[in-house]
């Protein structure tokens, strides 16, 4: 075997087989992150109306839907779990791949791990394995792929869950390459989508993908080994084809994850940090005339929605987000993007005032700069680059350890909760998930 998948293949699971330290650290950051979120948005609209049909089915009962129990097939709770996790929009997020990963690979792991009674270590392993598959594949194709309208959380996210699933079944390399194949005929997802509930969707989707193209690859079903490169294959027809043939490593993907402090879409996020910096300088709503926010010309696809009716479109609107910046509302709280605060009075008049100005090419596209201008005549100016990395792992750690507890214990209880925490924190030397999910889903996990 040869090629570009087969490539990705090998240096993802020599990635995977020496982990550092540091690295291993950022796996345990994102599956903190991710269970608070999938518990966190598990009452949330997508994920409720995903999980009734899903519930309509049946299934023998070997997996479990964080918040809700055991009683599902793997499939269907990497499907809802999948959901879950990315239905608030407040998960970690890879610029290089443009893709939410852990709301994508994680499900599927904990789904077949629980089935098959495989250990949180392997989950970890397997966890690294699959981000670093999806970090390379982004890395080639992901920009034209992006800009062509795909919602690479959907597309490419569906590799690196079919990835980390296949290296957690232990699939060999011909029948990983299988995998790859596989997932390639269900990658799905489409731009056009954001603001609606289909978003998530896009990820419960490529999660149930990653397990099913595992599971269908281990029984024999065949696909094509070359998925990536063939000519007919994903890269040629869903991006201006692969930048190089062979892939580039120049260390863990995994090392620049970024974490999301704002429950809104990650493009949304430069605004609201430099919008809340001049607001803490001193600037107040009642003193402002208009506002700019220069932003790069891809974010008019993905967060640009000019007059957001919904909390869920209003994750996706600068302008809204600059208004809510400029009131001081705490948008690490989810509450901050209920239907109602959408059409608060106050909120409404700043969004009105406000213009996106979408930069020429060679403007940064992590750049936004935001340009204030007051009722005297004065000019405030102040830019956020949000591919900045998160610094001291310890001081992240505690930032997480608090977005976890906001999100979990309204539905746990705080005693509950910050037991959960400790179970999470360990999974990697856990050797049966069981106890662990019970946990997630309200039981004591004894």
């Amino acid at each position: 075997m040869s090629g570009l998948t087969t490539a990705i293949i090998r240096r993802s699971r020599a990635a995977a087989a020496d982990v550092p330290s540091a690295t291993l650290d950022m796996a345990r950051l994102c599956v903190l992150d991710w269970f608070g979120l999938a518990i966190g948005g598990g009452g949330e609209p997508a994920t409720r109306l995903i999980r009734q049909v899903v519930e309509a089915e049946g299934a023998a009962p070997v997996a479990s839907v964080v918040g809700l129990g055991s009683g599902f097939s793997a499939r269907q709770a990497a499907l809802v779990n999948g959901v879950a996790g990315h239905a608030l929009d407040y998960d970690d997020v890879n610029l290089a791949m443009r893709v939410h990963p852990t709301a994508v690979i994680l499900p599927g792991l904990l789904a077949l791990a629980e089935a098959e009674g495989l250990s949180g270590r392997a989950v970890i392993e397997a966890f690294v394995a699959g981000y670093e598959a999806a970090g390379m594949i982004g890395t080639l194709i992901s920009a034209s792929h992006y800009a062509r309208g795909f919602h690479a959380t959907g597309t490419i996210g569906a590799f690196g869950a079919a990835a980390a699933c296949a290296h957690l079944l232990g699939l060999d390399e011909e029948e990983t390459a299988r995998a790859y194949g596989l997932a390639g005929s269900q990658a799905a997802g489409l731009k056009a989508q954001f603001g609606t509930m289909a978003k998530p969707l896009h990820a419960g989707r490529a999660a149930e993908a990653g397990v099913m193209a595992a599971l269908w690859a281990r029984a024999g079903v065949s696909a094509r080994a070359d998925i990536l490169e063939h000519p007919r294959g994903f890269a040629a027809t869903q991006s201006d084809g692969p930048l190089a043939e062979e892939p580039r490593w120049d260390g863990y993907a995994l090392d620049n994850n970024l974490f999301k402090h704002h429950a809104a879409c990650f493009g949304a996020h430069g605004t609201l940090e430099a919008v809340g910096v001049l607001r803490r300088e001193g600037l107040a709503p009642e003193a402002v005339r208009a506002i700019c926010l220069k932003v790069d010309a891809g974010a008019d696809a993905m967060c640009n929605i000019a007059e957001p009716r919904t909390g869920l479109e209003a994750k996706f609107s600068l302008r809204l987000n600059a208004a809510l910046a400029l009131h001081g509302v705490d948008t690490s709280d989810v509450a901050a993007y209920a239907d109602s605060v959408v059409q608060r009075a106050d909120l409404q008049a700043v969004r009105a005032i406000t213009e996106v100005e979408l930069a020429p090419a060679g403007w940064p596209e992590d750049v936004t700069e935001v340009s204030i201008e007051t009722l005297d005549g004065r000019r405030f100016v102040a830019r956020h680059d949000v591919s900045r990395p998160a610094g001291d792992l310890n001081v992240l750690r505690g930032r997480l350890r608090t977005k976890f507890l906001n999100l979990v214990e309204p539905r746990l209880g705080a005693a509950h909760s910050k037991d959960l925490m400790s179970r999470v924190e360990t999974l990697a030397s856990t050797e049966d998930l069981v106890g662990l999910l019970a946990a997630a889903c309200g039981g004591d996990g004894a």
